[in-house]
């Protein structure tokens, strides 16, 4: 009985260490009719400013961390993937061909313009929650994180693979588009 309890409260939360606190997260399904039709109708923001973006090599183990230090996620690199850091510090993956839409070359070698839009909603579970990423590994965010989903400039064409990003980092580079 008390096994079977146990098993059954670790679907609902993960607790982790995070900057010295034992945070409890909610298991949250990304593509839950809720969440999408939330981004659905939310409005559309465009990527701001510059990053930085090499080749990465395939194998490598990318960590994103947030601008606080906390961990939001780990995925590793495939053949054609980009690593991309963007201003706040925070690095991730992104596969090439949307690397492609989403960044154009600056001039300056190793930087890129971003020109991606998405569409994104405040976290509504007024928790921590986790999902489990597109890319199979859990992604985490606090209360305040937001879920999005990259879409086009008229928020059409949603790309249907929601994620997680940090109220900080969203703040610091989206601006509302419409």
């Amino acid at each position: 009985m008390t096994s079977c309890f146990f098993r059954s409260l670790t679907v609902f939360l993960t607790v982790l260490l995070r900057n010295g606190e034992i945070m409890s997260f909610k298991q949250v399904d990304r593509k839950a009719d809720n969440i999408l039709a939330a981004l659905a109708s939310a409005p559309v923001f465009k990527k701001q400013g510059q990053v930085k973006a090499r080749p990465g090599v395939p194998g490598e183990q990318v960590v994103t961390k947030l601008a606080d230090g906390s961990e939001e996620t780990t995925n590793t690199v495939n053949e054609g993937d980009q690593v991309v850091t963007n201003p706040s510090g925070e690095e991730y993956i992104i596969d090439g061909k949307k690397f492609a839409d989403r960044y154009e070359a600056s001039g300056e070698e190793g930087v890129f313009n971003a020109k991606g839009c998405c569409r994104a909603v405040t976290n509504p579970f007024g928790e921590p929650v986790e999902i489990m990423a597109s890319w199979g590994e859990p992604q985490t965010g606090d209360e305040c994180c937001l879920f999005a989903d990259t879409c086009d400039e008229d928020g059409s064409n949603m790309g249907g693979e929601p994620y997680l990003i940090g109220a900080d980092e969203f703040a610091e580079t989206y601006k509302q588009h419409s």
